[in-house]
């Protein structure tokens, strides 16, 4: 079995290192036209790279406040439109665990958002200002975060990961800390594993692992849990010229809402997403 990129953080470290990286990740997506053991992939997706303008902003006392610290995208629906918010104060306590609301305990640190954006599901990606009175109309759909951690797991081999006793096989060499998300009903598995040139990069703290590969390709399989059969695949590159980032990272900000829609973060401040819509029942 490949190592994990990175050793088991405690949740607050681990998304406090999310916080820390800031360095934007490119993504070049392609259709899928692999071949598996379940036949070809079934499914197209609908796919978009999002980018938000002067996101995300918090003004408290008159003054302009950062939201920088443990964040993360809160989803709103309306008819044929995503609404996307930020929350901050996310602590790692969602990890495995399905969720519609995300209360605010402690207003001085654990805050939404002034600002919300809606982005269109034709295919089309359009981002748009969405009002105060939008987002307060809009359906709450369900947040997953039902994470399979790779490291130390038997679950996991070189091969791919058994989960309900079928083989969800990787693309990449090398799994990260989070190799895989299951959909909230259990109807998809998003496997993630990336092939890097770099080494792992030193530990950001001592005694907590390696920081991972600054660079290289991300791949994410999804599969269908019914069948067995993978239905999407996609390749993406990870880092930049500078220092890089870990694709672990990349991983476990990434969640599902419903069983439709795949939400991969691009960067730790959260101007930029990968949006990937999943076929309807």
């Amino acid at each position: 079995m490949a190592n994990p990129a990175i050793l088991p953080l405690s949740s607050t470290i681990r998304l406090v290192l999310v916080a820390v990286s800031g360095i934007l990740i490119s993504f070049s997506v392609s259709c899928s036209s692999v071949s598996t053991a379940g036949g070809e992939p079934q499914a197209r997706d609908s796919m978009g790279r999002i980018h938000f303008d002067q996101a995300w902003r918090k003004l408290r006392n008159g003054s302009e406040r950062g939201v920088n610290d443990n964040v993360q995208y809160v989803i709103r629906q309306s008819k044929g439109e995503l609404i996307f918010k930020v929350k901050q104060g996310f602590d790692g306590t969602l990890y495995g665990k399905d969720v519609y609301d995300f209360p605010v305990r402690n207003p001085d640190y654990d805050y939404y958002t002034d600002d919300q954006y809606a982005v269109s599901l034709d295919g089309n990606f359009r981002v748009r200002e969405a009002t105060d009175a939008e987002w307060a109309a809009a359906a709450k759909p369900l947040h997953s975060y039902r994470f399979i951690d790779a490291w130390e797991n038997p679950q996991f081999t070189d091969t791919g990961v058994t989960y309900n006793h079928h083989l969800y096989g990787k693309t990449g060499d090398s799994w990260g800390t989070h190799g895989a998300l299951v959909s909230p009903n259990k109807r998809w598995i998003a496997v993630f594993s990336f092939t890097s040139p770099d080494k792992p990069r030193p530990a950001l703290i001592p005694g907590f692992g390696g920081n991972g590969p600054g660079h290289g390709d991300l791949f994410i399989d999804i599969y269908d849990l019914a069948s067995g059969d993978k239905v999407i695949s996609r390749r993406a590159w990870f880092g930049d010229d500078g220092g890089g980032v870990s694709p672990s990272l990349l991983m476990g900000v990434s969640v599902w809402i419903e069983d439709r829609y795949l939400i991969v973060p691009l960067n730790s401040y959260l101007a930029d997403c990968f949006l990937m819509i999943l076929p309807e029942q």
